[in-house]
């Protein structure tokens, strides 16, 4: 298939639903994805983080040896209508430090499944708990992430009250808590 312009695709349907989709033109409508070097590139209303305005964004972080002395390389961040994958690398410390606010706005939900699997988490300074992606983003661009919302431990949580447990040494991976009927049902 061949696109209007080369940072669209399509939202992929469910594969084995074996009917059609309640909301057919939303599963096949355009999403955008943005390659962004410049915060003029973001969206306003994530730039500048409001009381009036709640945002719910998805979230999730990619790089080499995520730590203290790793390299971020991407920021991605799916948004309702678009999606922003943040080019850490070109737009640097001048492009995160637009992105500070948003990253530790309490008006701004971080949605990010298994942070805690992203990366090993450990001791930093006998106090703190941190992972990779946080150390990163703290020991590089001073950034203190708020407000994060983390589907593995929500889906753990869920099902330690209906008194099923899962094993911390397997966790649920994304594609099988989207498959879930219970929670997502989409695969």
């Amino acid at each position: 298939m061949v696109f209007a312009t080369p940072y669209q695709t399509y939202i992929p349907l469910p594969f084995d639903s074996g009917e059609e989709h309640k909301d057919l033109e939303a599963v096949l409508s355009m999403v955008p994805i943005h390659i962004v070097t410049h915060a003029s590139q973001l969206p306003k209303e994530f730039l500048f983080p409001s009381s009036k305005n709640h945002l719910i964004v998805g979230f999730d972080c990619e790089g080499v040896q995520l730590c203290h002395y790793g390299t971020l390389c991407i920021m991605q961040l799916a948004f309702l209508d678009a999606i922003y994958l943040v080019d850490v690398i070109q737009g640097g410390e001048k492009l995160m430090k637009a992105c500070k606010p948003a990253l530790e706005s309490s008006f701004i939900t971080k949605v990010i499944h298994d942070c805690k699997r992203d990366s090993e988490k450990y001791l930093c300074y006998g106090l703190t708990i941190m992972n990779n992606i946080m150390q990163a983003l703290y020991f590089h661009f001073g950034i203190k992430l708020h407000n994060v919302m983390d589907t593995q431990i929500a889906y753990s949580l869920i099902e330690k009250q209906r008194g099923r447990r899962r094993s911390s040494d397997n966790p649920i991976s994304f594609i099988a808590l989207l498959s879930v009927p219970n929670y997502c049902g989409t695969i």
